[in-house]
């Protein structure tokens, strides 16, 4: 009959099983596999199609508020093509990252709603990938096989898994709370939080634990703003207190040790090494690595001769991080003091040797837990920065580097911004403005809210800020005190990272967007308020 709805050769309750399951692997696939997070969508998309009923679940979609809030940040987007230059990389590439944010809302909300135990499920599927992801990279890290701490991350990007990982360690311990009262397994989620902890540790994720103490922060504010008795906000004041005195302790230690100035000697006194060879110095390179200058008493024949007896890296190749493998050497010798001869080499362990070959600057990193010793590699960063003004060759002195032409670039268009697609245009135009030695770095701000700025201008990215939280508000995801801990992953992640651009971090952002405001509110009786 016309106008008849189509209909599936299948039960629907068929479908609505390939859908749950489907957004079981989709979690899964989070922590673990890009290509499958987007393969699932796909399926997802096909099972959609293949169930029928599609006026049906279009009202369902068309007639959801939230719904319709979430998928203006997309559509924000589209319309910011209107003014872009490059549409090429503003379609083919920034708005096929965001796609999830409209294609996964749809079909979240014009599917039925699964139950409540399925909710409860998927979070649960997620907080064992992430466990799983951590056994395995704890596997590697164990036996040595990685070249960069970055690589202790399996599957996806350190910095999202590090995301994730809070993500767990704070949601786990409260989902348990809510469906069990046996004991043994609300120990047991603490206990997996503490794990994720120690692996958080050796994954050395600066992200990660930015994320982190900001969601510690928000608990610490928290307990001071619901608090009625006065000695209670007291003590939380002095905890916050002393953790930011602590917290603030760290690099200011670090600097001191990285600012240090060892006087080489007078140098010019002691021209020869034990073997009869000169030593040069080059004065004007003023790089030092725990006070001791690194360019001073370099005998670098017999160091290549001895270098090469001992490892099978070429003394005048590169290391494993790509960079100049007697340069990284240099600094390793003279961090601890060492003259750059064949008598210091050979003083080495067989440990050192492997170190430098990984690309390892300072014989304390091979000592110090991995997040000191990433305090550490960050402040030295600074310090370079601040005393030469070269950003390149260092992650963080480059961020500054493109936070400070990204503002520029903005101020030139700040309204309505350069468009979707002219990200690295803008970028591109600040870094000249500033003269920068990384103009012709393809690179994005690596700072979401400078990417809205100066992709949408202040306009767009109000716009898009208030049909946030008009979503959250409509639903009620405020409430759950998982998704302020979402909210304080997202908004840390985004001072440093774009993780709205990028596949592992938009599904993040995306599916628990939907999760806390849309899948899950069957379970609103259960509802923690703040």
């Amino acid at each position: 009959m016309p106008g008849s709805r189509p209909k599936s050769l299948l039960p629907p309750h068929v479908h609505q099983w390939v859908y749950f399951v489907s957004l079981c692997i989709l979690v899964a696939a989070m922590p673990t596999s890009r290509f499958v997070m987007s393969l699932i969508q796909i399926i997802m998309g096909i099972n959609w199609l293949l169930e029928g009923n599609y006026k049906e679940k279009s009202r369902r979609f068309f007639r959801s508020k939230p719904a319709l809030f979430f998928s203006l940040l997309y559509l924000l987007h589209v319309v910011g093509l209107l003014w872009s230059q490059d549409l090429a990389y503003g379609i083919g590439s920034d708005l096929k990252n965001k796609l999830p944010m409209l294609t996964l809302t749809f079909l979240v909300v014009s599917s039925r709603p699964i139950s409540d135990i399925k909710a409860r499920i998927l979070l649960y599927v997620f907080f064992a990938a992430v466990l799983v992801t951590s056994f395995i990279g704890f596997h590697i890290f164990i036996t040595g096989n990685y070249v960069n701490f970055r690589h202790i991350a399996p599957f996806v990007s350190h910095l999202y898994l590090g995301m994730m990982i809070v993500m767990t360690m704070f949601t786990l311990p409260w989902l348990t709370h809510k469906t069990t009262r046996d004991k043994r397994l609300v120990y047991g989620s603490y206990l997996v939080s503490l794990w994720l902890f120690v692996f958080l540790v050796i994954m050395r994720s600066f992200t990660g634990f930015l994320c982190l103490s900001g969601v510690i922060l928000f608990f610490l504010l928290r307990q001071i703003y619901f608090k009625k008795k006065v000695w209670s906000r007291v003590g939380y004041l002095l905890v916050l207190a002393a953790l930011a005195v602590l917290f603030m302790s760290i690099p200011v230690y670090m600097y001191h040790k990285v600012s240090k100035e060892i006087p080489p000697g007078n140098y010019g006194d002691d021209l020869q090494t034990s073997l009869g060879n000169p030593y040069q110095h080059f004065p004007d390179n003023t790089m030092r690595e725990n006070g001791h200058y690194v360019y001073y008493f370099i005998a670098e024949g017999e160091l290549r001769e001895a270098w090469n007896q001992r490892s099978n890296y070429d003394f005048d190749g590169e290391d494993l991080n790509g960079n100049q493998l007697k340069s990284t050497l240099y600094r390793y010798m003279s961090s601890m003091g060492l003259r750059k001869d064949r008598e210091a080499l050979m003083t080495l362990t067989s440990e050192d040797i492997q170190a430098v070959e990984k690309g390892v600057a300072n014989y304390l990193y091979t000592q110090w837990p991995g997040l000191l010793s990433r305090v550490h590699q960050t402040v030295w960063e600074l310090y370079w920065y601040k005393t030469y003004g070269d950003p390149t060759g260092h992650t963080f002195t480059q961020r500054l580097e493109l936070w400070r032409g990204s503002w520029v670039a903005f101020m030139e268009k700040p309204w309505l911004g350069w468009g979707t697609g002219d990200i690295y245009i803008a970028v591109h135009f600040g870094l000249e403005a500033i003269d920068s030695p990384m103009e012709n770095y393809h690179m994005k701000p690596h700072n979401q809210y400078l990417l809205f700025l100066l992709t949408l201008g202040l306009v767009g990215s109000l716009l898009l800020y208030g049909f946030y939280y008009r979503y959250a508000q409509i639903t009620g995801a405020f409430y759950y005190l998982p998704f302020n801990v979402f909210l304080v992953i997202m908004a840390v992640s985004m001072l440093g990272n774009n993780p709205i651009d990028a596949q592992a971090g938009q599904t993040f952002f995306s599916f628990f967007t939907l999760y806390f405001g849309i899948i899950c509110q069957p379970l609103g009786k259960d509802k923690a308020k703040l």
